[in-house]
C-alpha cells in the first residue's frame, strides 16, 4: 500500500540520518582530537613534531567552513585566518601549567600569559572577616579558571565566524577538558602531567562542537 511504502521510506530516511550524523560527529571528533594534538606538538619520530605543526587545526576549521557556508575560496581564506588566530593570539601555558601541574607560587608582578585574562583574575578575591583571599592563592583553581576563559576567547572567534552563539560560549569547558586529562595521567601517564591528555580531549572535544553545530 502507498501509505506503508511512504511510511517505511520515513523509517529508512530517519535511519539513514541518523547513521550519517553519527558518522560525520566521529570524524570531526577523531580529526579535531588529532590536529589539536598536532598543533600542541604531537612528536612522530624521534621529538621531530609534525612539519608547520600550528597551522592543521586551522585547515581542518576551513575546509570545515565549506559544509557550513560553501566552498567560496574567501570563506575558506576567512575561515583559516579566523582559527590560526584563535589559538596563537594569546599564550596559555600558564594557566594549563597550574592546572595541571603542583606545587606553584603565582606571583601577581611577574607571572603573566594573557593581559585580558590576569587583569580578571589576579584581583579576584572574596573578603571574610576582614581577610582578603586572592583566587591566584589557589593556583590549581587559577589555572582551571584561566584555561576556561582562554577556550572562550578561542571558541568566540569561531563562533563569531559561524555565527553560532554556542560554539562561542563552548570554549568554557577546555578548564575541564585539561582537568580529565590530568586525572587521565594519573591512571596512564603522558610524562606532561597530563597536558597531552588534555590536547587529544579538548580536540576532541571541539570536534564534537563542530559536528552539533552542523545538525
Amino acid at each position: 500500500m502507498p501509505m506503508i511504502r511512504f511510511l517505511r521510506q520515513c523509517v529508512w530516511w530517519g535511519y539513514s540520518k541518523m547513521l550519517m550524523d553519527i558518522l560525520v560527529t566521529f570524524i570531526l571528533t577523531v580529526l579535531g582530537s588529532f590536529l589539536w594534538r598536532v598543533r600542541g606538538g604531537l612528536d612522530i619520530y624521534k621529538g621531530e613534531n609534525v612539519p608547520f605543526n600550528k597551522i592543521w587545526f586551522a585547515v581542518f576549521f576551513a575546509v570545515y567552513s565549506g559544509f557550513y557556508y560553501g566552498w567560496g575560496i574567501e570563506e575558506q581564506i576567512v575561515a583559516f585566518v579566523a582559527c590560526y588566530t584563535s589559538y596563537q593570539l594569546y599564550g596559555w601555558g600558564l594557566y594549563i601549567g597550574t592546572l595541571v601541574g603542583e606545587g606553584f607560587t603565582l606571583h601577581p608582578e611577574s607571572d603573566k600569559e594573557c593581559e585580558l585574562i590576569d587583569d580578571i583574575l589576579y584581583p579576584l578575591h572574596v573578603s571574610f572577616h576582614g581577610m582578603k583571599i586572592y583566587l591566584y592563592q589557589y593556583p590549581r583553581c587559577f589555572g582551571f579558571v584561566g584555561t576556561s576563559l582562554t577556550g572562550v576567547i578561542i571558541t568566540f572567534i569561531l563562533g563569531l565566524y559561524l555565527i553560532n552563539f554556542w560554539v562561542m560560549i563552548s570554549g568554557l569547558a577546555m578548564g575541564i577538558c585539561y582537568f580529565i586529562g590530568e586525572m587521565f595521567d594519573r591512571i596512564v601517564p603522558d610524562n606532561k602531567s597530563g597536558w597531552n591528555w588534555g590536547e587529544w580531549i579538548f580536540g576532541a572535544y571541539l570536534g564534537g562542537v563542530f559536528a552539533c553545530a552542523l545538525m
